[in-house]
């Protein structure tokens, strides 16, 4: 399985295809397959297609995902709480549902280099297919980047957003019961990060729209919302350990031998995770924002 790509932060998945992709495999006609692994490029992640994934390899048949989906929270969380097991079972069936035989890569406007002109970033059906004030866009009315210009990627969408957000609402309504838990509070910060980033995205392309119309008061009103989004998603990363800057540095100042590797180590974690030494006008570094990470002391400034 390769699911990640540069240890980037994006609730993602294909379960229905880790439940039975390894099984199909090892009973195909002449098949030659050995074993089950993973080949991610980060891990840190998206537990539950890793937990799922790590069982395969003791399997002798297709997971039946809704049962194992249903017990989920419990073995997760140690308790059963049936508001959880519904929030899951939704969360299955969009973000852990890709279909579109797309891999993901996280390009949530966020945490991306500001550096698109904002004509090329065209707006068309900025309100399909709305509801309540979340979007479901299909990918088709994001963006179309010109084709002189790569700096824009699109981001990713391909699940009904109201649902996750209804998921959301489930695991602040039930999410009491475990709040002892390390565990539901992590995923109750990555959901409500995912559903903030998305909001951000809409937010940003109504921002464009008003440059577009030349109205002030609209590009005023947004870029303030944007950036009040942006300090909120700050703080709430910081409420758990699994979504610092620090841990990062620091991990990497304690390999150095003297004062001046420290330095250097510092220098080149910071830069991985930005702009990955992109310190040229001319020839830029295409692997700038390739690990973006969502994470407090990142963000905000």
């Amino acid at each position: 399985m390769l699911h990640n790509f540069a240890a980037d932060f994006e609730m993602y998945g294909v379960l229905d295809a880790v439940a039975s992709g390894p099984i199909d495999a090892r009973l195909s006609e002449n098949s030659t397959m050995v074993g089950v692994g993973m080949s991610m490029e980060g891990i840190e992640q998206n537990p539950i297609v890793y937990d799922l994934m790590s069982e395969m390899s003791f399997h002798q048949r297709q997971v039946d995902l809704q049962v194992w989906v249903e017990t989920y929270p419990t073995r997760r969380y140690g308790k059963s709480v049936v508001g959880l097991q519904d929030a899951w079972r939704i969360l299955h069936q969009t973000l852990y549902n890709c279909t579109d035989g797309k891999n993901d890569k996280n390009r949530d406007v966020i945490v991306a280099f500001p550096d698109v002109e904002p004509f090329v970033i065209q707006t068309p059906g900025l309100y399909a297919r709305t509801s309540k004030n979340y979007s479901t866009l299909a990918l088709e009315n994001y963006v179309v980047k010109d084709a002189s210009n790569d700096a824009y990627e699109q981001p990713h969408i391909w699940y009904d957003t109201v649902a996750v957000i209804h998921a959301l609402e489930l695991f602040l309504e039930y999410g009491d019961e475990v709040s002892d838990s390390s565990t539901f509070r992590y995923d109750l910060v990555d959901l409500t990060r995912q559903a903030l980033a998305k909001y951000a995205n809409q937010i940003f392309l109504k921002i464009i729209q008003g440059y577009k119309s030349n109205n002030i008061n609209q590009v005023t009103t947004l870029c303030d919302r944007f950036l009040n989004l942006v300090n909120d998603l700050d703080m709430l990363l910081a409420s758990h350990e699994g979504f610092l800057l620090g841990p990062w540095l620091e991990s990497a100042k304690g390999l150095a031998r003297d004062h001046e590797q420290e330095i250097q180590y510092e220098w080149n974690a910071r830069t991985q995770i930005t702009m990955w030494f992109d310190n040229t006008n001319t020839k830029a570094s295409l692997l700038r924002d390739y690990a973006n990470k969502y994470w407090s002391g990142l963000l905000r400034d």
